[in-house]
């Protein structure tokens, strides 16, 4: 529950619009392909899960792999933008919240930083702190809830947009081939090249844009010490979830598709999926399950971003109080530097979401290259361990397509929507934040690391470990 809730968001409710208008009739097949992708991952992930048992994810199975010194890049960039997506979604709830609940009022809209939105915000941050304030029991229950009330709304979706089809007895003029789709943008090459509008390049690019629907699963193991017997639970509880979410998500597509695929592409609402449905009741149901899905995601960020930044502080990365709990088990001090990350980037961008999306989206390429080079690593050097498993399949041919996919998706993304304004000038606050993210901080976290008063300390207690 923990991974399909990581994993079902805001993507299918509010972006099968953009997917749909850049693959007409295959956007389907758009979402296989991202689903196939992301099942890749997911199982690179898991059968790296077998050998690493640490809180952290990619930075845990990294650095087990080759040490602190590639570790600490991984770890630090990923705590980061894991605090930064936290904020996009966290935003972009309260952007749909706003614009369902006073449909009147521009609130949703407003960018200014004293606004009701910027209200709204920060109470939405304080109620994700109290449900983590009170531990696990309280994290299991709020995620196991939402998690039911947005695969229920997609159920919901499913099934009533099936029996108003056949109900209504919709003919093949209405098939998602006879939509009239707008011509794709091109697609570019390391953003400069243009490599065509032919079938395949629209294709490609409806596949990087249905994507970020299955990210998510990566963030599952962040907390991986705080789960019964994670090298056993988890490589099946990662695959399962990608599988269950891949299957909601085609079937959720088709169906809106079938109903009406110019709805959706044409739609200027906020829930872009229930603008295939006419009916109010129907509606309002996938509305609402938007709206608890998206609380949902928030509920584990909230939960799973912390636990980068105690793995890097137990391992002596970062300051060893980054790792200090309450009474409950939750690190506090985490918390609450995952929070202000989550509110200043945000306000700062005045909830420019794309950069802030972006930026999240070029750390998890890091980490879809260096995790499956760090399997390989793993399964060569540490298959002996007792209730390890090795499997050719999945520790070896697996992390080399995966590598090839993730370099060819890392090569095929325009990163001018991050370095430059949409009039076209460069985008100074989002060009520092990307050197901050991926140099300036992991400069500092390795000076902390590696002085002499730490390297002194870790010696010490090396010579002291049985």
């Amino acid at each position: 529950m923990l991974g399909i809730n990581s994993i079902i968001g805001a993507g299918i409710f509010l972006t099968p619009g953009a997917v749909i208008k850049l693959a007409g009739p295959l956007a389907p097949l758009a979402y296989i392909l991202a689903g196939v992708f992301a099942g890749v991952m997911a199982l690179v992930f898991a059968a790296a899960a077998k050998y690493v048992k640490t809180n952290g994810a990619s930075y845990a199975y990294t650095t087990a792999a080759f040490g602190q010194r590639i570790g600490i890049y991984v770890g630090v960039t990923h705590a980061i933008t894991a605090s930064i997506a936290w904020g996009v979604l966290a935003s972009l709830f309260v952007s749909t919240l706003l614009k369902v609940t006073f449909p009147e009022k521009n609130w949703a809209e407003d960018t200014d930083i004293v606004s009701v939105k910027t209200l709204t915000f920060l109470l939405f941050v304080g109620v994700l702190l109290a449900i983590n304030l009170f531990g696990n029991r309280v994290i299991k229950w709020a995620n196991g809830t939402s998690t039911v009330g947005k695969v229920s709304a997609l159920a919901i979706f499913i099934a009533g947009g099936l029996w108003i089809i056949v109900s209504q007895h919709m003919s093949d003029d209405r098939a998602p081939g006879s939509t009239q789709v707008p011509p794709p943008a091109p697609s570019t090459l390391l953003s400069g090249v243009d490599f065509g509008h032919d079938t395949a390049s629209s294709l490609l690019l409806a596949t990087i844009a249905a994507l970020y629907a299955f990210t998510g699963f990566e963030s599952i193991a962040n907390a991986a010490e705080e789960m019964d017997e994670p090298d056993r639970t988890l490589p099946k509880a990662i695959p399962i979830a990608i599988l269950a979410v891949g299957v909601v998500y085609v079937l959720a597509v088709a169906v809106a598709m079938r109903l009406g695929s110019d709805k959706v592409v044409q739609s200027h609402d906020t829930v872009r999926l229930a603008a295939a449905l006419g009916n109010g009741t129907f509606r309002t149901i996938v509305v609402v399950g938007a709206l608890v899905s998206m609380f949902g995601i928030n509920v584990a960020a909230s939960f799973g971003a912390p636990r980068l930044w105690t793995a890097l502080a137990d391992t002596g990365t970062l300051p060893a109080g980054l790792s200090g709990k309450n009474r409950f088990g939750v690190p506090m001090t985490a918390f609450g530097i995952t929070a202000l990350l989550a509110l200043a980037f945000p306000l700062a961008l005045r909830f420019d979401s794309i950069n802030l999306t972006g930026l999240a989206v070029i750390a998890r390429f890091v980490q879809f290259i260096v995790v499956p080079i760090a399997l390989i690593w793993l399964a060569l050097n540490r298959g002996d361990q007792p209730a390890t498993k090795r499997n050719p399949f999945t520790d070896k041919v697996l992390p080399v397509l995966a590598v090839i996919i993730s370099i060819a998706l890392a090569v095929s993304f325009d990163y001018r929507v991050i370095f430059l304004t949409p009039q076209g000038g460069a985008n100074y606050f989002s060009i520092g934040l990307i050197v901050t993210t991926f140099i300036v901080v992991p400069a500092v976290a390795y000076l902390h690391y590696y002085k002499p008063i730490n390297r002194s300390a870790r010696k010490a207690g090396e010579a002291f470990r049985p």
